[in-house]
């Protein structure tokens, strides 16, 4: 069995919990609460680290070439792979909405139901990621450079995507558009995976710049850590205007690959120094399950939003997070469990 990397599965681990808080906040908190400082500040804190976290680590371990032997597009497997993270993210749709689809569905609500079943969630999102990836690993050779090209193309021709005709709404809410159930379409979300590829990439390709890289790792952090906070009154702006961040442009695009690469750089400062404590060993439990522990977290607060949308209070909020991750964590840990008995049986 391959020895697991820390650094990633940390980074996953904290992006989940900062994912967690996002969600409760959107979903739980009262009106006045989220529009207020403590609401921004809670899209703030999630809104550079879940999404694209989980995108370019993704797009790392898509670089590898062990990884991609199993999903070329010359092969099923890439398009088996992508089309199952899609379908696993309608099905995802249609469980975190489960209440509210049934009560379109009996007349007691009047909604849209389709707009809640093709929402353009992170699942859809990594499968049309996979595949895309797949198809430029076939036709390109200098795959490193190409693909922090193509990652800045994407993020500056966002605001340039045309509008789709009416009927193909639902299809355009996965590529781009403006639809409210378009939240992470390939545009420009699909630059995060495409920075994480070419990040393994360079380390292939290019190992003595990339060595040297990681060597000078420190200053490269403390850099990015300059950047960050002269512009992170900008960058707040977008983040916190949830229209605006799930359909951002070039800056806050080069924004948050600056963060990433200050994650990086404090990630493998904090596993040196507490890599044995137990609060670390939880987190990168959390990272190493990601996929299981957002579905499992959506499917408890989609759900519970039906009865407790925009009625809760600080303190409501603050215990919702902690149980939500308890039960979360208690469901994931169970679920490893039955699976890894009936896989021994």
């Amino acid at each position: 069995m391959a020895t697991r990397q820390p650094v990633p599965d940390l980074l996953k681990g904290i992006a989940v919990i900062t994912m967690i808080q996002v969600h409760i906040m959107e979903q739980f908190a009262r009106p006045e609460i989220l529009e207020g400082a403590i609401g921004k500040a809670s899209l703030f804190l999630g809104g550079p680290f879940a999404a694209p976290v989980f995108m370019a680590v993704m797009g790392y371990f898509a670089g590898s070439h062990g990884s991609m032997e199993a999903w070329k597009c010359g092969s099923r497997g890439a398009w088996k792979r992508g089309m199952g993270l899609i379908l696993l993210g309608i099905l995802l749709n249609i469980g975190l909405n489960f209440n509210l689809l049934l009560h379109i569905y009996t007349g007691q609500i009047e909604a849209d139901p389709l707009s809640y079943i093709f929402g353009a969630d992170i699942l859809p999102l990594a499968g049309l990621s996979l595949m895309m990836i797949g198809f430029f690993e076939m036709i390109s050779r200098k795959k490193a450079i190409a693909a922090f090209i193509l990652a800045l193309a994407i993020a500056g021709c966002t605001p340039l995507i045309p509008s789709f005709p009416e009927k193909l709404k639902y299809l355009e809410a996965f590529i781009g558009g403006n639809a409210h159930w378009s939240y992470f379409p390939l545009f420009p979300w699909m630059a995060y995976p495409l920075v994480g590829y070419g990040w393994k990439r360079l380390e292939i390709e290019m190992p003595s710049g990339y060595v040297w890289i990681i060597k000078n790792l420190h200053y490269f952090g403390i850099v990015s850590l300059i950047l960050l906070m002269a512009t992170v009154i900008p960058a707040f702006k977008v983040i916190t205007d949830l229209p605006g961040y799930y359909h951002h442009g070039i800056f806050l695009f080069g924004w948050i690959v600056v963060f990433l690469v200050a994650c990086n750089y404090l990630a493998q400062s904090l596993i040196i120094i507490a890599t044995d404590s137990q609060i670390m060993k939880y987190i990168k439990w959390l990272g190493q399950n990601v996929t299981l522990v957002y579905i499992i977290q959506w499917l408890i607060i989609g759900n519970l939003a039906f009865y407790f949308a925009d009625s809760q209070y600080i303190l409501q909020l603050i215990l919702w997070f902690f149980g939500i991750i308890l039960m979360t964590s208690c469901l994931t840990y169970l679920f490893l469990k039955i699976k890894h008995k009936w896989k021994t049986s």
